[in-house]
């Protein structure tokens, strides 16, 4: 399974995918809230479609130039840390 955060803007879309099907997606708009919503949103949709925690094996991001740096640095963040924690 793979966990897609797609950043544009205000807009915040999380895609779950095992190879190319789409098993969940969730969105919300209202990036200054980031940082309070990204990592509950992302276990809501996890729950929602009972995927545990250890099944995802990459996190992808794809930022859009419109988005604040702030935001970007948070959602690279939360990337990096689950991929990071994936290898231990």
């Amino acid at each position: 399974m793979i966990l897609n955060i797609f950043l544009d803007g205000n807009d915040i879309k999380l895609t779950l995918k095992d190879g190319r099907k789409v098993v969940g997606v969730l969105a919300w708009n209202n990036e200054f809230t980031l940082s309070e919503k990204l990592l509950p949103n992302i276990d809501q949709l996890l729950r929602k479609n009972k995927i545990a925690k250890n099944q995802i094996a990459k996190v992808t991001t794809k930022i859009t130039k419109t988005s604040g740096v702030t935001s970007a640095r948070i959602v690279q963040t939360v990337a990096k840390g689950w991929n990071t924690g994936r290898k231990f």
